[in-house]
């Protein structure tokens, strides 16, 4: 389906931009490691209803491209395909990125004139002699141990669950989704902060695996349905809607906290899910023709969406003492990171074995 082609990669775009505009979000200023002295405080406004629904899609199209494969390669191929495409880049890339990005932040930490609150506590801890080793993690591809996981368990699942009992679920009607998703995610999205963070530690957290897990398991079973929110009565009452949830959401959101609770879960929920299946419909309506400039993001959105953090991290750490406005910077940011992508996709990628064989986009039905 050339639609979710091009969704896929325009939430790839909306990656970049979310992670490259956090270096001047008021509400992650005192913690995240780029944070800018150039604020917008009209960033939080976009970028929170943002995060609600950028990987959830993601993960809707990743269960809709399983089930094609499914059927194309069989059980074995599949796991063997997606244990070269997901396994192998993560275990070579996390800790390879892992240290790169935790040298870049101590030398920001030490050298910057204008550091961010992180920074500057990260140079009183080296000062002191009480910094610790940067605890490991997956950082920014945290999503490919997810989708290794749930590739896993889909095996599990096929090979256990009785077929009257998969007949049942790949029969649920799209109502039962829209209305069972978001209940079923309300205690997951209550259960940690909000916004809800990335779940980067090396050991499955039970609130992403219900909530990442929902939408690709939407995605994998009800994959023929996804036409369905393309017709105006579903179109329509999942934009209106999600805006509504998304509002609620907007209003409840003043600040980080320890837990998100439940009447911020449960909007979180609803936002996320109906604002996520709203934005696949309309990509049926807008996106199903042939867009080139999509279509080159789309072939090369996998391996920038990879690299693009790093690179995001050595821009923004290293003219933290420029005295531009958010204007300048973040748009430069953007457009840096995507044509650096884009030309390492080419040279690295498209013109090499070995990143073809790892790298190169697959077709829908891959």
């Amino acid at each position: 389906m050339r639609s979710l082609d091009h969704l896929r990669a325009l939430a790839m775009l909306a990656g970049v931009f979310f992670h490259a505009a956090l270096a001047h979000s008021p509400l992650l200023q005192p913690v995240f490691p780029t944070a800018d002295s150039a604020q917008a405080p009209w960033l939080d406004a976009l970028l929170w209803p943002l995060h609600l629904v950028r990987m959830p899609v993601f993960f809707v199209i990743a269960g809709w491209f399983a089930a094609q494969s499914l059927v194309r390669r069989g059980m074995g191929d599949f796991l063997q395909a997606r244990a070269r495409r997901l396994l192998l880049p993560l275990v070579v890339l996390a800790p390879l990125f892992h240290g790169l990005m935790g040298w870049l932040v101590m030398q920001a930490a030490l050298q910057a004139e204008r550091p961010g609150p992180m920074l500057r506590w990260l140079r009183g801890a080296v000062e002191s002699g009480q910094l610790g080793s940067l605890p490991p993690g997956t950082g920014h591809l945290w999503f490919l141990a997810y989708l290794w996981l749930f590739c896993v368990l889909l095996w599990v699942a096929r090979s256990l669950l009785p077929q009257a009992l998969k007949q049942r679920l790949r029969n649920l009607p799209l109502a039962a989704w829209v209305t069972g998703l978001p209940l079923v995610m309300a205690g997951a999205f209550a259960s940690v902060s909000a916004p809800h963070p990335a779940p980067e530690g090396l050991l499955p957290q039970f609130w992403a695996l219900v909530v990442y897990g929902g939408y690709f398991a939407f995605g994998l079973l009800a994959g023929p349905k996804l036409v369905q929110l393309a017709q105006t009565r579903w179109l329509a009452g999942l934009s209106a809607a999600g805006a509504l949830a998304c509002a609620v959401f907007m209003a409840l959101l003043d600040g980080l906290r320890e837990q998100a609770g439940w009447p911020l879960g449960l909007a979180s929920a609803a936002a996320s899910v109906w604002l996520s299946l709203a934005l696949i419909g309309w990509s049926q309506r807008l996106l199903s023709r042939r867009l080139p400039l999509l279509q080159r993001f789309a072939e090369a959105s996998y391996w920038i969406y990879l690299v693009h953090l790093p690179l995001l991290f050595a821009l923004q750490l290293a003219w933290l003492d420029w005295a531009q406005p958010v204007a300048v910077k973040l748009p430069l940011a953007v457009a840096i990171t995507l044509l650096l992508g884009l030309i390492s996709h080419e040279w690295l990628v498209r013109r090499t074995r070995p990143g073809r064989w790892l790298f190169a986009s697959r077709s829908p039905a891959s």
